[in-house]
């Protein structure tokens, strides 16, 4: 009998054991299922965001008519080009890239506003939902809640008009949740 309660306690015994190593190996998978989906609704976030950008971009287009129209998307077109280097380029302010591409920037913003075209740019300024469209979020400690703490991509007023919002990225402390 003992003999028995023996292999009875040792069977019980590799049983726990192996219901433990495979509930450690099904969490493990789970969490790699949990990380990859994660990964894929990022992923589908970002092109949601690309997608919406372009989305604007036609929209302000077809809103507009005239041969103005057509020298005023000229000059966006143009300005886009050079805000796209300036925003490249901005990412290492140490490079001399960096500030030839500032330069060529604060050109074309001043050239755009003698035709009466304004360039939203707005970096380090409280967030306005008619002159921004928030594209992200991060956390600046040096910034209060709610400012822009980047462009993506610059925005445009012409004759009092909106025509593209800034596409940016806002001061907000992110939540993680346990």
């Amino acid at each position: 009998m003992a003999f028995y309660n023996f292999l009875r306690n040792s069977a019980k015994n590799i049983a726990d054991l192996t219901a433990q190593k495979v509930d450690a190996s099904m969490s493990v998978r789970l969490s790699g299922h949990f990380l990859e989906i994660n990964e894929r609704l990022k992923k589908i976030e970002t092109r949601q965001k690309e997608t919406n950008l372009q989305i604007e971009e036609i929209d302000s287009h077809l809103q507009s008519d005239g041969d103005e129209t057509v020298f005023v998307n000229a000059l966006i077109s143009l300005a886009d080009i050079i805000g796209d280097f300036y925003y490249f380029a901005s990412e290492d302010k140490d490079s001399p890239l960096f500030e030839q591409a500032q330069m060529m920037w604060n050109t074309a913003k001043n050239k755009a506003e003698t035709v009466g075209l304004s360039i939203i740019d707005a970096a380090d300024e409280p967030f306005d939902a008619n002159i921004h469209s928030i594209k992200d979020t991060e956390w600046d400690d040096n910034l209060p809640t709610g400012f822009v703490v980047k462009t993506l991509k610059c925005g445009f007023i012409f004759k009092d008009a909106v025509i593209r919002r800034a596409a940016v990225i806002i001061n907000k402390q992110e939540i993680i949740y346990l």
